[in-house]
């Protein structure tokens, strides 16, 4: 019998909305992380991140989804660094469900969602494995052009800011040169696995090389003909469960 289950997770004064769907005798906890959002309308098929959890309860795991800072339900104004930290908090509410802190978990993170993971793991969350779906090595332009950064995450993903942000964004964008995957990777030792698509065009696929290629222990997929939007690929769900069952189970 599956439960879901209300996460209460509370990161610099922002009540996050977070959820978890627990199966009977959960092998594991898989947290589901979204990237950048948008502002074009959703897809009413598209079950979302929440979907995806479902699916992996579905296999045995406890699958946690969770919208962080400024993104749909939750609170709080975007930065990059307040992402790491909800994330944190986040591995943290999933450890203290029962029986979570003996058990392992991983993250299935994407594109953005999957810079802020792997930093977040770096800077010590417990996590036992991490996917990368889409992940940028490095941020293709918010911290080069600090008015355009602006823009794109007021206008084009639907995000908050702070007004002194707005004011004066050089330290808010300075931030993201601190979350660098292909950086950050090199002191994560875990399982990752890297998986990408030959035809996503909003993060290079040679991304995924460079992180692979920095990452101590990392697996590299790229998926012929895919897109960036990878959580919805067809294939790639029945390859991240096998891949999580392998290195977690």
């Amino acid at each position: 019998m599956t439960k879901e289950r209300a996460l209460s997770v509370v990161v610099d004064g922002n009540r996050l909305a977070c959820g978890a769907y627990v199966p009977e005798g959960p092998r594991g906890t898989v947290i589901v992380l979204h990237g950048i959002p948008s502002v074009a309308p959703p897809d009413p098929d598209d079950e979302g991140y929440p979907g995806l959890a479902r699916r992996l309860c579905a296999h045995g795991w406890t699958g946690v989804w969770a919208e962080m800072r400024s993104v749909r339900g939750s609170a709080g104004n975007f930065s990059i660094e307040g992402w790491v930290r909800d994330v944190q908090a986040v591995v943290d509410a999933s450890r203290a469900l029962e029986g979570g802190a003996a058990r392992p978990l991983g993250i299935v993170a994407s594109s953005a969602g999957g810079a802020v993971a792997v930093e977040a793991t770096k800077r010590g969350a417990p996590v036992d494995a991490l996917v990368l779906l889409g992940t940028p090595a490095t941020w293709l332009s918010f911290a080069k052009d600090h008015d355009d950064a602006v823009r794109r995450i007021v206008d084009e993903a639907g995000m908050t800011l702070a007004d002194d942000v707005i004011a004066d964004p050089v330290a808010w964008a300075d931030e993201f040169e601190s979350v660098v995957t292909e950086r950050s990777v090199t002191m994560v030792s875990i399982p990752v696995l890297i998986m990408h698509g030959t035809a996503d065009d909003v993060v290079p696929p040679d991304h995924a090389r460079r992180i692979a290629d920095r990452a101590p222990n990392a697996e590299l997929r790229f998926l012929e003909g895919a897109p960036h939007q990878l959580r919805r690929h067809p294939e790639v769900f029945e390859l991240v469960a096998d891949w999580l069952e392998r290195r977690l189970a």
